[in-house]
């Protein structure tokens, strides 16, 4: 048909206008957002002091982290008057509405970012209140995809053992960074009783959060032990299995200073929830090495085997172990392992090296304009107009 082309599967589809790119503007490119805040908190980490290369790499990850997010976050309303209906297609999508919750996550990342990464050129009271607006950005979207996400999949006679593929974790993976992001805000709150409403309010979003990893994880392993392989294109989205852990660590032992600050010996003691803290989370620690690795063999067969051809799912490779280097720089402080700090050092430096390349791929992708083309998997499940 004419103003039309076909992909390997011989589906029709529209050719990549500049109407197609904005109508399936895809909230993926938010997991950019989201792996380069998170290099900003573990370069910050690594650093410790507010001068150095470290800290330097550190503000420069979290600028562009900051100035990325309204950019990507226009294209996504506009989506709203020129695609709406691509939208509801893709909310009616068991795989393709996950990926709305890295919004949320990219706020709340840059939400902890504002708050970690001391600048120079920022007042801290400026930081500070937009940290707080990016907080806010989180918990709403954050809280309304929560609910949202579950009842459509659940109603949508969409979802199948198939399709219970890595980025099924981003929604509670969000929620386990607006609690991190809420406790690192509540630490600096000179109100007593909002910080006591965060406590709470985070209490409550981990046992959503909590029960819910639980359960795809079992999802998500059992249809990789009980199903072939996914189709290539969606390699990356094993590394994603890695950031429930580090996100989840770092949730509880971020949640421990603050209920100490706090003192509020009628929900339970931080002295009495500390050691149960540092075994959970040494236990998580471990269970994310085991994922890691196996989602590094998983991604290398690939590789060998097919090669993954180049999709905003590479940046699955940034955030995910860059959120279990965190939690492996916490722990190395928490209990005094320096090991934990060199295998996070070396992490680090794994990360910095593939988002450049990452970086130079996805700038290649939006000159060739294939970047913005909607993943294989995913094309023969959306019908097309």
């Amino acid at each position: 048909m004419p103003g039309q082309q076909y992909n390997y599967q011989n589906r029709p589809t529209e050719k990549l206008t500049a109407k197609y790119i904005l109508r399936w503007f895809s909230p993926r490119w938010f997991i950019f957002i989201m792996g380069t805040g998170a290099l900003a908190s573990v370069f910050q980490l690594l650093s410790g002091a507010r001068t150095g290369l470290l800290h330097a790499l550190a503000v420069s990850f979290l600028v562009l982290a900051i100035g990325v997010f309204p950019v990507a976050a226009f294209f996504m309303m506009l989506r709203f008057f020129v695609g709406l209906d691509c939208i509801l297609k893709e909310w009616r999508h068991s795989s393709l509405i996950q990926f709305y919750s890295a919004i949320f996550i990219a706020a709340a990342i840059c939400a902890t970012g504002l708050i970690n990464v001391p600048t120079s050129f920022i007042p801290e009271s400026t930081s500070y209140n937009l940290a707080l607006v990016f907080w806010w950005i989180a918990l709403v979207i954050g809280l309304f995809f929560a609910l949202f996400t579950s009842f459509k999949v659940m109603i949508g006679n969409h979802a199948e053992p198939r399709r219970a593929l890595g980025f099924w974790f981003l929604p509670p993976v969000g929620l386990f960074v607006v609690v991190f992001a809420g406790n690192f805000l509540a630490m600096h709150m000179q109100s007593v009783s909002h910080a006591k409403w965060i406590l709470f309010l985070n209490t409550f979003i981990l046992g959503i959060a909590i029960p819910i990893t639980v359960i795809i994880f079992t999802s998500v392993l059992s249809r990789a032990l009980l199903y072939n392989f996914p189709r290539r294109d969606v390699a990356p989205s094993f590394m994603i299995g890695v950031a429930p852990i580090g996100v989840s660590i770092v949730a509880i032992n971020t949640y421990l200073p603050l209920l100490k600050e706090l003192a509020l010996p009628e929900l339970i003691s931080a002295a009495a929830l500390a050691p149960l803290v540092k075994l959970v989370s040494l236990l998580l620690w471990g269970f994310g090495l085991w994922w890691l690795l196996i989602a590094i063999m998983a991604i290398t067969y690939y590789f060998i085997k097919q090669g993954v051809p180049v999709t905003l799912g590479y940046w699955a490779f940034i955030f995910p172990p860059a959120a279990y280097t965190i939690a492996t720089l916490i722990l190395a402080k928490s209990l005094n392992m320096p090991f934990m700090k060199y295998f996070a050092i070396v992490m680090a430096t794994v990360l910095a090296v593939a988002w450049a390349v990452n970086l130079i791929l996805t700038i290649r992708g939006m000159i060739n304009r294939t970047i913005f083309d909607v993943s294989p998997t995913f094309k023969g499940d959306i019908p097309y107009l």
